[in-house]
């Protein structure tokens, strides 16, 4: 980590080495690079590769740096090569040329095909140890081996970091692999798992990884996955240079600020904050190898690695009770402690004793629930995330069930661009297959399943309420919200009762809420009943009686009497202008005629003008030109209520 600025090139294009032990994988990059990928004091003294080694090879002119990662060859040491290897974009598999096809150039294989690495070369090393009919041997060999696989087709190249043989051709062939390596898929949001920790004098703790989505500059605050631990980004280097970012695909060292080292290690993921969901369970498309030997049993313990970490777990298989070499099967993974991933992420599994490589696969989903086994239904979901981005949606927002998704926490779920992830949510609101919420510049989703499960029971609970209370013709929209948060949003809530009333199914009565069209049951002797109420406020005129007098009056239950006024408000016979004033509509009719043939012949009128004219108490005229400003007949301008 020095202290130059800018970056070598815009993109670094990750090479894994891979091999037996001893087969020169160390010596190749030193040949090509001039530097010793061992760089600890051990593994010089041993003569093997016990930690990963990160190697520049240099070019100015080139749009692509090439990085090699050079990974231990040792068998006790495959958990090492797998968090190396894991983000790689090609591979160079090593075989000497004296030893050939040996055990770990076999699972070193079978871990790079399990990764889905889809670019590679092979190199014969040590060349100058054997003739050239061992040579041409070998190439037969290798053709052999890996027929049908990523490397059938890849350069063959005999190579010596003795004589120098092959250097050259080596080169170029990499660099044509440089060329030819896509771009990642880069989601926006920052993912870097970790494959070093280490500390600098007068820097502190660093991270190191490759980064995989998203970018990060210095001052950023960042979640170390899955301990949940916050850290500000006290510098970035790329390539022993300081720089203010680094992005996708590039091997980036991060100086984090305030914290120790013996809290970091590998196979913990550097993220945006709250961008990933620790888990203790992983489902996944599994594999099992043909070269496995043996049945994978249901509930088995094995190690599972992901990214950069190992996690040891039991299999669940879904619909068999063993799966046989060669065949593949939806699994659940039960982690034995947390961990982090995205759906798309490759993994490999070993078994737990002894350490032998078995399988892998592709997760679907990062954060799953406990499945039911041989559950039609649990496999239709999980087979939806193996299908097309609007299969895999689909799944999500049916998993999310009644919590709207907005596009970003989408497209960080499936490991997907939000760009992409933007067009499939529109094509699926056009198709009618979820339900855009919106509110505001916020903009989340439903399933439709679960939005008309919503619509279902906004509208149960007004009815259930309004059937509970025979008196009653509407709801508090405060008590109808809080019954309905118990499934759902406010958000959800707000949006659900603005498309009832635009569909004329609900009406909002201002804090009230009531079905449209929705009728009081009356027995004979209560239709009987509500004619004398309405008789009394009909005959009373503009002097009407308050409520609790005609209640009086008549005898009547407060119950009954509360039924009966909302029947006759909602049939639109008397109208409460508020607590104290309640007008048959025939007196609130001649109120209604005076204003406006005195607002003809006047500016404005006023609650002095009401009480002379219809010879009224105050509070009758108050009450009645509050109600006129309510309804828009006239708007209030001091003391004065002019014609709107």
């Amino acid at each position: 980590m020095g202290a130059m600025s800018g970056i070598a090139a815009e993109r670094h294009v990750i090479i894994g080495t891979a091999g037996h032990i001893d087969h020169g994988k160390t010596a190749l990059v030193k040949a090509l690079t001039g530097i010793d990928a061992d760089s600890l004091a051990e593994e010089k003294r041993r003569g093997i590769t016990i930690e990963l080694g990160f190697v520049f090879l240099e070019s100015p002119e080139a749009a692509k740096q090439i990085v090699f990662i050079d990974v231990p060859g040792h068998e006790k040491l495959v958990k090492t090569m797998v968090a190396g290897a894991s983000n790689i974009d090609a591979a160079l598999l090593v075989v000497a040329a004296d030893e050939g096809i040996s055990v770990q150039t076999r699972e070193h294989f079978d871990i790079l095909s399990i990764l889905g690495i889809d670019k590679g070369i092979i190199a014969i090393t040590k060349s100058d140890l054997v003739d050239r009919n061992r040579i041409h041997e070998l190439r037969s060999q290798l053709s052999a081996f890996v027929v049908g696989s990523f490397l059938e087709g890849a350069p063959v190249i005999p190579f010596s970091a003795v004589s120098g043989e092959g250097i050259e051709e080596l080169k170029a062939a990499l660099w044509e692999i440089s060329r030819s390596v896509s771009e990642r898929l880069d989601t926006g949001v920052f993912r870097m798992p970790v494959d070093r920790v280490f500390t600098m004098k007068g820097f502190g703790t660093v991270i190191a990884g490759t980064i995989l989505s998203g970018s990060v500059k210095t001052g950023d605050k960042i979640e170390i996955f899955p301990e949940g631990i916050t850290a500000k980004v006290r510098g970035v280097h790329v390539h022993h240079q300081k720089t203010d970012r680094s992005n996708t695909g590039k091997r980036t060292a991060v100086n984090l600020q305030n914290i120790e080292k013996d809290k970091l290690r590998r196979g913990q993921c550097a993220g945006r904050s709250g961008s990933l969901i620790p888990t203790i369970r992983l489902d996944g498309r599994l594999t099992l190898l043909k070269t496995s030997g043996r049945e994978m049993k249901h509930r088995e313990r094995i190690r599972l690695h992901t990214g950069t970490s190992e996690i040891i777990c039991r299999v669940v298989l879904f619909d068999r009770d063993g799966l046989q070499p060669g065949d593949s099967a939806l699994a659940q993974f039960v982690l034995e402690s947390q961990a982090v991933a995205v759906a798309g992420d490759r993994f490999v599994i070993r078994t737990f004793s002894p350490l032998v490589t078995i399988g892998g696969g592709v997760i679907v989903d990062a954060a799953p629930s406990k499945h039911k086994r041989f559950d039609p239904q649990t496999l239709a979901g999980m087979e939806r995330l193996e299908g097309s981005q609007e299969n895999v949606v689909e799944q999500i927002l049916l998993k999310a069930k009644y919590s709207p998704l907005n596009p970003d926490e989408i497209a960080t779920r499936i490991g997907e661009d939000l760009s992409k992830v933007a067009k499939t949510l529109d094509s699926m609101e056009r198709e009618q297959t979820l339900v855009a919420i919106r509110s505001g510049r916020e903009l989340k989703y439903l399933h439709r399943e679960f939005y008309e499960k919503l619509t279902d029971r906004f509208l149960s609970l007004l009815k259930d309420y309004l059937a509970a209370r025979a008196d009653r013709m509407d709801m508090p929209s405060v008590e109808l919200r809080s019954a309905f948060l118990r499934l759902a949003d406010p958000v959800t809530f707000n949006f659900i009762r603005d498309q009832l009333c635009e569909k004329e199914i609900i009406c909002k009565k201002g804090s009230q809420i009531g079905l449209v069209g929705y009728l009081i049951d009356m027995t004979p002797c209560e239709q009987k009943l509500a004619g004398e109420v309405e008789k009394i406020f009909q005959t009373a005129g503009m002097e009407s009686p308050l409520e609790a007098t005609v209640r009086e009056t008549l005898n009547l239950k407060p119950a009954l009497f509360q039924k009966i006024m909302s029947s006759l408000i909602q049939a639109g016979k008397v109208l409460r202008l508020n607590e104290k004033v309640t007008y048959h509509v025939d007196a609130l009719q001649a109120a209604e005629d005076f204003v406006k043939a005195f607002l003809k012949k006047n500016p404005c009128v006023t609650i002095i003008d009401v009480r002379n004219e219809l010879q009224l108490s105050r509070k009758y005229g108050q009450a009645i030109l509050e109600y006129f400003d309510k309804i828009g007949l006239t708007k209030r301008v001091g003391d004065d209520h002019v014609p709107v």
